[in-house]
């Protein structure tokens, strides 16, 4: 693969993490901002409503497992998109799968073709077998007369 598709391959890849990374970075900040600030409320006022304040971040520490879970997975997806379609890019180079047809029907045909002529010949042969047979048969009772 040259460097300009192998470049191209390496574009997709960073442009796919980073959206996944956006995306999953504002899940985190959202999360952060939803649970952990109404935390800090809590725990300002009271430092011994650790409770209160758990109970208060858990959707937002849900919010930020799911970012980090995004984030994970998209550049897991990215990684898979990006060098699958490498290697197909790779392989049609190398694997042309017309010519592959037609040298394989170019060979079917010529082993046909011989054995046609193998057929033939044998019918040919198994022809003249049989007329000399007939003929030496066909004799033999006249050169005993």
């Amino acid at each position: 693969m040259d460097a300009k598709r192998a470049a191209v391959h390496a574009g997709k890849y960073f442009l796919f993490t980073s959206a996944f990374a956006v995306v999953g970075l504002a899940l985190v900040g959202g999360g952060v901002a939803l649970g952990g600030l109404e935390a800090w409320d809590i725990l300002s006022a009271d430092s011994s409503a650790t409770g209160q304040a758990l109970s208060a971040a858990a959707p937002g520490i849900v919010l930020a497992v799911v970012g980090v879970l995004v984030y994970r997975f998209g550049k897991a997806w990215s990684l898979y998109k990006t060098l699958t379609a490498a290697n197909e890019d790779a392989l049609s180079e190398t694997f042309d799968t017309q010519r592959v047809k037609s040298d394989i029907v170019s060979v079917l045909d010529d082993r046909l073709a011989d054995m046609q002529n193998d057929l033939q010949s044998v019918n040919r042969e198994l022809r003249k077998l049989k007329e000399d047979d007939a003929f030496d048969f066909g004799e033999a009772p006249n050169s005993k007369d």
